[in-house]
Parts: structure tokens; C-alpha cells; sequence
């Protein structure tokens, strides 16, 4: 690996941990203390939190929908709704607070007015209001201080509103502490800018990948969709809390609104371009079609796009994206779709559940279903899509590592053949100059051997052959086999044996090709014979030393044994695993380790087995 590449690693590791460490933090600022919870008092038709309801006709039940939500409480026209319901809480939660509810309200506790829409009105408690206008009271946060003594007392809230199909919905406040002010005010900020920071950080994480890429080969031009999603993903969060508003930002503009809508098909063109053929062609026309879609609803005046038609056209599309997923032949996809079925069921799973135990306990679970079931699929899609991008980026950056090791593997390994190049080279320059001398002594030779005849000293001519045939056996290069990497490294070790006085014995009757990855055949068989050298060299002076090694096909597998005298001293871990005897042991004993990594790939194990004098490995790699 070159040196600038080298410093990217380092870079986006810290990218990484400074990511992770400004979330956690965000995250945790945003975790209120015990004493600053809050309490939503909602009804709902598994627990009505003691709420009771009354229009000016007296009191009257409140309507409920799929998964036992409110629907409202029925009404003439546009009549107002009281609600109300007696203290039970602790006095420590003295807030009544009020989100984002467009419509005008009174409160009363025990008949004391605590807060009105309407000032210049008489405002009792008995009585409702007539002829008020509540069409411009809009406001998303309302906070109400409470009395200490308010537990037993009764609240009653006094909503004016617009009717829908004659259900009123009336404003539900939570019991918050008046510690929470700031919490509130922090949270309100801090959960989106995590959001945010984390969709920004991961987008940014691809676009390095990407630039990695485009430096080492060929670029992942997918990459950049999925980029895109992840930054545009933003947006919707930015556009839904106050930063809107400190920004500056015009949520209601068109390009806004726009970019709200389109993010997610971002996603569904990298999912495309990882499909084939008429899948992806398909796919394409869809997301360019939903593009379409949206940009006639958010700059145009065409009646026929409504915002709940653009939403199930989106809802379409993902369940299209899942079933093209499903049908590819891509492994990645199938699994990405799949898992999306799971959460999808997940998902209903919890909704059904809700019916029987209570909406309150399984919400934010049942919600997605319950809006589809309404007609609004917007949230349960988008947080299925969230899911599929989130597994997109795992799978892209995993994919990415793992090429950049197996790419960093192959460089080794051309430098390890490289170097047998050399070696052999060398081996082929020390041959010649043995053939050179050889010649060049082959007159004394003669002489030597006429002198020898003519003396009839037949025992000293026997011996002179003898070492001329010796000396011929060393000009040319042994033999072993076939293939040309096994002999290499045959070759190798026999020098190596003789430079530690040790018989070296080899037999390997293969062919010329083996389905074997070089990278694997190479790396196993020096750690193999580098081991067995070591072992030898280490038998006590007195005794002989010797490696055998032996490497044959039998069965479709690649059968290999190396035997070796060694010292007979052997270093144990507490589990009885072989542990280096080299002195320097931090910067050792991976040779077994890597010999079984590559007998487990291909389906085998590593048999060790030693006595008193002789060590000895063997394993059987099926031939792909």
C-alpha cells in the first residue's frame, strides 16, 4: 500500500471515534435527569387516565379508531369540548405543557382559571364561550405552571376547534417539572443535530470510501446515490425542528418541500444500479417517476398530485424495490430484503399486540402501522428505508475493507514471488559458474581418471566417479515436480536444509495446474517448511536432522505431510495450544495460525502431532 493511501486509514478512523464520541455526547445531553420526565396524558380506549367529557349538549363518550387511539368526541357544528379529570400525580410535576395544537383552549383547576386563548371574554368554568375565534390561535409550545397542592383537584380543559366528519379532538397537555424547562429547550436541539451529525458523518465516511477507491481502481460510482441519501436524509430533520426557524430555512418553500420528498429515491437509485437487466430498468423509470410526481406537487398548481397520492406512489415504490430485491440474484440484496421483511413484521407484529395489552405500552412500535392504516404509509416507509440504508452503508464499507485487504494480500504476495524470482535467478548465475569451472577442470578430471586406469587402482577410480557424480548432481537443480510453485519452494528449502546440515527428502507427484490459490499454496507451504527448518536446526548436535515432506492427490484433495527432527522440547499454552519457542515471541508464532485459517477454507483441519524426536504436520485441502 502506497504511503498517501496509508494515511486515509488513520484519517477516517478518527473521522469514525469523533463521530461516535459527538453522538454518545448529544445523545446523553439530551437524557433528562429522573426529576425532569415527563408524563403524556392521553386517552385512549385501554386507559382513559381518568378523563371525562362534556359539549354544551352535557357529557358525551369519546370515539375511538384502529389500535384503540381517540378519534374525537362527537359534536354539533363546531360546539367546544370540555375534558376533565382529577390530579392524581405528585405535586413535584408542576408543568402542563401543550404542543404544536392549532385551536384555542381554557384551562380551569377547580374552577380557577389558569390560562385562556381568550382574555377579553368572561372565562367561568361552567359556561362555554359563544361566537369566539379560534381560526388564528396557533402556537407549538404552551407551558402552564401548576400549584403545588394541585393533587386532587380537578383539571378541566376547554377546547375550541374545527369539527372533522363531527369529532372535535380536544388538547391533551403532559405533566413535565418545571426543572425541565431548559431540558426541554436542549432536547429540542439536540436530538436533531444528532440525527443530523450522525447522517452528515456517515455520508461523508462514503465519500471517502468513494475517494479511496477512485485512487486504488475502479471508482464505486454507487456510492454517490447513497451519499446523496444519507445528506439529503437530513434535510426532513432539519425542516421538522426549530432550526427552521434559527437557520432561516422557508420549510414551506417548494425546493424545501421538494427535496423532502425526493431523498429516499436517492436510496432506490443505488438500489437499482446494484440490480440487473429490466429490474433495474424498472426501478429507475419508478424513482424517476416519483421525482416527477413530486416536483408537479411542490411547483405547480396540478390538482391531481396530492400530498397522500405522492406518498402512496412512494409506498409503491418501496414495496416494488423489496420485490425486485427479492428476485435478484444478488446475495446482498436478497438478505437486505428479506430483513426488511422482518422488521416489517416486526413492526405489524407489535401493532396486533397493541390491541390486546394497550396502545400506550407498545407505541412507538405500533404507529407506523396504525398511520399506514389510516392512509398515511409515510412514516412506516421512510423508517423501512432508514433500516435498508443503513445495511446498504454496512454492507458497501465491509465490502470495500474486505477488497482493500485481499488487494493488500495480493501485493504480498507478488512481492513474495518477486523474490523467488530472484532467488532463482541467483540459483540459475551460482549454476553456470559451477558449469563454468567444471569445464574448466574437466582436462584435470580426464588426467586424474588415465592416471588412475593406468595404475589399475580400481578402488580409487570408483571413489573419484563417485564425487564427479556428485558434483554433477549439485550443477543441475532438483526436480520435485510439475508444478512450477511447489517446485519453487522445494527448491528454496533444499538450500536452506543444507545451510543447517540437514537431509532434506521431498516427494510430490503433481500435475502442472492445481485449482488451488496461489496466494494459499504459496503462504501455506513456507510456514510449513519454515517451521520444519526451524525445528530441525534446533536437534541436538549427535543426532541426525531431516525434513520429509510429501504433498500428493488423493480423492479430490491435496494431501500434504512434513515431518521433522526438532529438540523435543514443546511450549504449551493453559489450553494445551503450541506456542512459539523463538525468543522474540511477540513477533512470531503466526505460522500456525495461518496455516489453519487456510486448511479451515478449504474444508480441513490441521493435524500436529510430535513424540520425543520427530514433530509432524499433515492436513488434506479439498481441491476446489
Amino acid at each position: 500500500m502506497e504511503p498517501q493511501h496509508r494515511k486515509i486509514w488513520p484519517a477516517a478512523t478518527l473521522l469514525i471515534l469523533a463521530a461516535a464520541a459527538a453522538v454518545f455526547c448529544l445523545f446523553r445531553l439530551s437524557q433528562p435527569d429522573r426529576m425532569q420526565t415527563s408524563l403524556l396524558l392521553n386517552c385512549t380506549q385501554t386507559n382513559r387516565n381518568g378523563w371525562t367529557f362534556e359539549t354544551e349538549s352535557g357529557p358525551v363518550e369519546p370515539v375511538f379508531g384502529l389500535g384503540g387511539y381517540l378519534d374525537g368526541i362527537p359534536v354539533d357544528g363546531d360546539s367546544p369540548v370540555a375534558a376533565e379529570r382529577v390530579m392524581e400525580e405528585p405535586g413535584q410535576r408542576d408543568l402542563l405543557q401543550f404542543f404544536g395544537f392549532g385551536a384555542g383552549i381554557q384551562v380551569f383547576l377547580d374552577g380557577e382559571l389558569l390560562y385562556t386563548d381568550f382574555p377579553n371574554e368572561e372565562n367561568r368554568a361552567d359556561a362555554f364561550l359563544e361566537d369566539v375565534d379560534f381560526s388564528s390561535i396557533s402556537y407549538d409550545d404552551l407551558r402552564i405552571p401548576l400549584p403545588i397542592d394541585c393533587a386532587g383537584k380537578t383539571l378541566r380543559i376547554v377546547t375550541y376547534g374545527t369539527a372533522l366528519n363531527g369529532l372535535l379532538y380536544p388538547a391533551f397537555p403532559s405533566l413535565v417539572s418545571r426543572f425541565s424547562d431548559s431540558v426541554t429547550a436542549v432536547s429540542s436541539i439536540v436530538w436533531p443535530m444528532a440525527a443530523i451529525t450522525a447522517q452528515v458523518i456517515l455520508a461523508l465516511f462514503l465519500l471517502l470510501v468513494f475517494l479511496f477507491s477512485a485512487q486504488t481502481g475502479p471508482y464505486l460510482w454507487k456510492l454517490l446515490p447513497l451519499s446523496g441519501y444519507f445528506l439529503l436524509a437530513a434535510v426532513p430533520v432539519t425542516c421538522g425542528s426549530f432550526f427552521a426557524l434559527s437557520a432561516g430555512l422557508d420549510t414551506t418553500g417548494s425546493l424545501t418541500a421538494w427535496l423532502c420528498l425526493i431523498y429516499i429515491d436517492l436510496l432506490f437509485c443505488f438500489l437499482a444500479i446494484s440490480l440487473h437487466g429490466w429490474k433495474r430498468r424498472i426501478l429507475l423509470i419508478g424513482a424517476a417517476a416519483h421525482i416527477l410526481c413530486s416536483a408537479l406537487r411542490c411547483f405547480t398548481s396540478v390538482t391531481l398530485f396530492s400530498g397522500r397520492l405522492v406518498d402512496w406512489l412512494g409506498f409503491g415504490l418501496f414495496l416494488l424495490t423489496v420485490l425486485l430485491m427479492l428476485l435478484s440474484h444478488e446475495r446482498m440484496l436478497r438478505r437486505t430484503s428479506l430483513c426488511l421483511c422482518g422488521v416489517a413484521g416486526v413492526l405489524f407484529a407489535a401493532w396486533c399486540v397493541s390491541r390486546f395489552v394497550g396502545v400506550e405500552y407498545l407505541y412507538p412500535l405500533s404507529n407506523p402501522i396504525t398511520s399506514l392504516l389510516y392512509g398515511s404509509p409515510t412514516a412506516l416507509y421512510t423508517l423501512l428505508c432508514t433500516v435498508a440504508g443503513l445495511l446498504c452503508a454496512a454492507q458497501v464499507v465491509a465490502e470495500f475493507i474486505r477488497t482493500a485487504f485481499s488487494r493488500q494480500r495480493q501485493m504480498i504476495a507478488l512481492q513474495s514471488r518477486s523474490q523467488q524470482a530472484q532467488e532463482q535467478y541467483k540459483q540459475a548465475q551460482e549454476s553456470l559458474r559451477n558449469v563454468s569451472a567444471f569445464r574448466h577442470e574437466w582436462k584435470n578430471h580426464i588426467s586424474v581418471l588415465s592416471l588412475l586406469q593406468r595404475k589399475g587402482d580400481t578402488e580409487g577410480l570408483t571413489e573419484y566417479l563417485a564425487q564427479l557424480d556428485d558434483q554433477l548432481e549439485q550443477l543441475s537443480p532438483l526436480h520435485y515436480t510439475a508444478n512450477f510453485i511447489v517446485n519453487t519452494v522445494l527448491q528454496r528449502y533444499v538450500a536452506k536444509a543444507k545451510e543447517i546440515g540437514a537431509a532434506f527428502h521431498a516427494t510430490a507427484p503433481l500435475p502442472a495446474e492445481l485449482s488451488i490459490d496461489e496466494d494459499d499454496l504459496c503462504s501455506f507451504l513456507f510456514n510449513l517448511l519454515d517451521n520444519a527448518a526451524e525445528g530441525a536446526a534446533g536437534t541436538p548436535s549427535g543426532k541426525p536432522r531431516e525434513i520429509r515432506c510429501s504433498l500428493q492427490i488423493r480423492q479430490g484433495y491435496l494431501a500434504i505431510r512434513c515431518e521433522n527432527t526438532f529438540s523435543g522440547v514443546v511450549a504449551l499454552d493453559e489450553e494445551n495450544n503450541l506456542l512459539t519457542t523463538k525468543t522474540a515471541s511477540a513477533d512470531h508464532g503466526y505460522g500456525l495460525i495461518q496455516m489453519r485459517r487456510i486448511a479451515a477454507k478449504y474444508g480441513s483441519t490441521l493435524s500436529v502431532s510430535y513424540n520425543a524426536e520427530r514433530f509432524t504436520v499433515m492436513t488434506a485441502l479439498k481441491l476446489p
